[in-house]
C-alpha cells in the first residue's frame, strides 16, 4: 500500500486528519502538528476496526489539536494503545493527558524508555506497559502485524520502529526526520534537495554511522513503501532506495570526534 503525494492538496492539513492509507478495516492517519516551529511533530494513528493506536503522541502544546484530529475517525475512548518511540517531550510529553483520559491505555514502549516516560507522571501513577523488547510482534485485530524493530542511539538509546508487515511502512522515529520551514506532509521533490533538510537534523541527533548501519541490517528482506518520521515528510516507495542509502553513508554524531590517544590522556593514573 502506497501514501500519495495528493494529500499535500486533498486536506486542509490546520485541522484535517489526514487518511493516508486504506486497507479494508485497517488505516492509517496523519493527525500531526502544522506549527511554526521548523521542529514540528508528525503524529499518526492506525485504525485497526473499532480500535485506535497513536504512535508517538506529540507534546502538550500539541494535544488540543491532536485529539481534535482523533475524533473525525473514532470516538477518543477507543484509543487504546499509544507506541513511545522514545521519551522526548516534543514526541511523548501529552502521554500525560492521554492517561488522563483513560487510564486503560496501555503504553508500548522498550523497558529504557519506559522508565523514563514515568517522570512525566505523579509517583503513585501507574500504567499498562507492552514491553516491545520481549514481545517484537502484535498481531492487531484485522490480522495484520506489527513488529518493533530497535534503532538504539538514534537517537535515544531505548529508541524503537515499527515495521507494518500489511502494508510495508516503516514508522521511523527520528530516523529521516528533517528541518525545514518549506514542508509538505508527503515529500513530492528532488530528493538531493531533501538531503539537506534532513542532515540539519541527522548530523546532530543521530549517534554514528555504527549506529546507522545496525539499524539498517535489521531491515534486510523487509520491504518498504512507505517511511514514516517523526519529524519532517514522509518518504514514499520512490524515495526509499535513495533514503536506506542517505543512512548507509551518513556521517553524523560521534563520527565527527577525532580519536584520542592514550598518549593525550596520561594526566589520568
Amino acid at each position: 500500500m502506497y501514501v500519495k503525494s495528493d494529500v499535500n492538496r486533498k486536506y486542509n492539513l490546520l485541522k484535517d486528519a489526514v487518511l493516508l492509507i486504506a486497507k479494508g478495516q485497517y488505516q492509517i492517519y496523519w493527525i500531526g502538528s502544522v506549527s511554526n516551529q521548523v521542529l514540528r511533530s508528525n503524529i499518526y494513528l492506525i485504525k485497526d476496526k473499532n480500535e485506535g493506536m497513536v504512535i508517538d503522541c506529540g507534546s502538550r502544546a500539541e494535544f488540543n489539536d491532536t485529539i481534535n484530529r482523533v475524533k473525525q475517525i473514532l470516538p477518543l475512548s477507543k484509543i487504546t494503545r499509544i507506541f513511545v518511540n522514545h521519551q522526548d517531550p516534543d514526541v511523548t510529553s501529552s502521554i500525560v493527558d492521554w492517561l488522563h483520559l483513560n487510564p486503560n491505555i496501555e503504553i508500548l514502549t522498550s523497558p529504557h524508555t519506559n522508565v523514563l516516560i514515568q517522570h512525566y507522571l505523579d509517583d503513585d501513577r501507574e500504567f499498562k506497559f507492552y514491553n516491545t523488547v520481549t514481545k517484537p510482534y502484535l498481531k492487531l485485530n484485522s490480522g495484520g502485524v506489527l513488529e518493533f524493530i530497535p534503532s538504539p542511539f538514534l537517537h535515544s538509546p531505548g529508541a524503537v520502529t515499527i515495521y507494518d508487515h500489511s502494508t510495508r511502512t516503516l514508522f521511523s522515529g527520528d530516523i529521516w526526520s528533517a528541518i525545514s520551514l518549506d514542508w509538505e506532509l508527503v515529500f513530492d521533490g528532488d530528493f538531493r534537495e531533501h538531503i539537506e533538510s534532513m542532515d540539519f537534523f541527522h548530523k546532530d541527533y543521530l549517534a554514528s554511522n555504527k549506529a546507522s548501519r545496525n539499524f539498517l541490517l535489521k531491515l534486510k528482506n523487509r520491504p518498504i513503501y512507505n517511511i514514516m518520521p517523526q519529524h519532517g515528510s514522509i518518504l514514499t516507495r520512490e524515495y526509499v532506495k535513495e533514503a536506506l542509502k542517505y543512512l548507509k553513508y551518513l556521517k553524523c554524531g560521534t563520527d565527527y570526534f577525532r580519536e584520542i590517544s592514550d598518549e593525550e590522556l596520561d594526566f589520568i593514573d
